[in-house]
């Protein structure tokens, strides 16, 4: 992660870029200033500033190139992308690559201060002189241990070793989170590593399924309503959004919710309240928000069946879950791991099966596995109990 506080400049032209430092050193923030883009990128690797801003339109490599190698470099850094030619599309291409935002010039000293505070989480509204912050930095002892307990997550990939370290980057911030991947992958068990090695740890995880909830009824669940709102809502009902204040909603499968239902989400994490069905009054609400979907939300975006404003809402870290069938020897470590968990479970007088045989370890690897993890649980299980012992 990023220092907190910590910010590069970057712009070909130098005079820009001393001014933006004197500005944003008053506050104070601590400043690096580059108008080389190429040295700037060794400045991000070296440094770890947890704000770069940075022009669009350079000589040697652009600010969107600037932005990829900043978030390969760490996903938690911020990147604000200065331009003197804003466009719709300009956004679009800035917010896709992960952009934090974007500010046209001539921009004020006001309009720079602001862009940076929220980039580092700061309340905008006490002045200049506030210490900047990122939230979460300090870990309690309950989220350290939801830091080890991303041993659930069993695998030695590649890929999988770079999910546990998002993870545990990810968890002690405030950031939204979509974790996306086939179906089985493992997404709830992510989102809850992620709020138990949170500051939220010791509050609400809510999961809900949108995809098998019907428009009306999904609207009730996630906002709640009011008595008389509708047909047999005889009380009033608080929705989810409230019941997870302070805490975690999990929304899996969030493609399947329509466009209304896409809008009043969109209201909710840009305005940080709800209001019930059938109600009137806005209720404040403090709740982190992780969404998952086993399809590919930018090409839905394309397609016009889901809200760009809402996807780069919730896409501000994007955790990949890689397909069972990429994962290598990951398969037969995970089967060992099953199938000792559930010998032990069914075997209680110790005579415990926990072993694979050869061939049937090579039938495990040669399997597809379109369940993935999930599919592979359940055929363990299996074993373990019609196993003649």
């Amino acid at each position: 992660m990023g220092i907190p506080g910590k910010i590069l400049i970057v712009d070909d032209e130098r005079e820009a870029v001393e001014n933006c430092r004197r500005i944003l050193s008053r506050v104070p923030f601590d400043c690096l200033v580059s108008s080389d883009p190429t040295e700037a990128i060794k400045l991000i690797e070296r440094e770890r500033p947890g704000l770069v801003l940075t022009d669009l339109r350079m000589p040697k490599l652009d600010g969107i190139e600037v932005l990829a190698v900043a978030k390969r470099t760490d996903p938690m850094v911020q990147v604000v992308l200065l331009t003197a030619h804003a466009t719709v599309e300009t956004a679009v291409t800035a917010m896709r690559h992960g952009a934090f935002d974007y500010i046209t010039k001539p921009f004020t000293g006001d309009e720079l201060v602001q862009v940076a505070r929220r980039a580092f989480d700061v309340e905008v509204s006490s002045g200049v002189g506030q210490t900047p912050y990122r939230a979460g930095a300090s870990l309690k002892p309950s989220q350290a241990k939801g830091l080890e307990d991303t041993g659930r997550l069993v695998g030695n990939s590649t890929a999988m070793l770079e999910v546990m370290r998002l993870i545990k980057r990810v968890a002690p911030t405030e950031s939204n989170v979509l974790v996306y991947g086939e179906s089985g992958t493992g997404k709830e068990l992510v989102a809850r590593l992620i709020h138990e090695a949170s500051g939220r740890a010791d509050r609400p995880f809510i999961p809900l399924d949108c995809g098998s909830l019907h428009d009306s009824l999904l609207e009730s669940e996630l906002f709640g309503h009011e008595k008389g709102a509708f047909t047999g809502a005889h009380a009033a009902k608080p929705g989810l959004f409230e019941a997870a204040n302070g805490g975690t909603i999990f929304l899996d499968e969030v493609s399947g919710m329509t466009g209304n239902l896409q809008a009043r989400l969109l209201r909710v994490l840009q305005e940080r309240h709800v209001r019930r069905v059938g109600g009137l009054r806005l209720t404040p609400v403090d709740v982190r928000v992780i969404a998952a979907s086993n399809q590919d939300l930018e090409e839905l975006c394309k397609r016009g069946t889901f809200r760009q404003d809402l996807y780069y809402r919730l896409n501000v870290i994007p955790i990949p879950l890689p397909p069972l069938r990429s994962r290598g020897g990951d398969i037969l470590l995970l089967a060992n791991e099953f199938l000792t968990q559930f010998a032990q479970r069914g075997r209680p007088d110790g005579d415990m099966v926990a072993t694979i045989d050869p061939s049937a370890a090579d039938i495990l690897m040669r399997y597809s596995w379109p369940g993935n993890v999930r599919e592979l649980q359940n055929v363990m299980e299996r074993a373990a109990v019609l196993v003649d012992g």
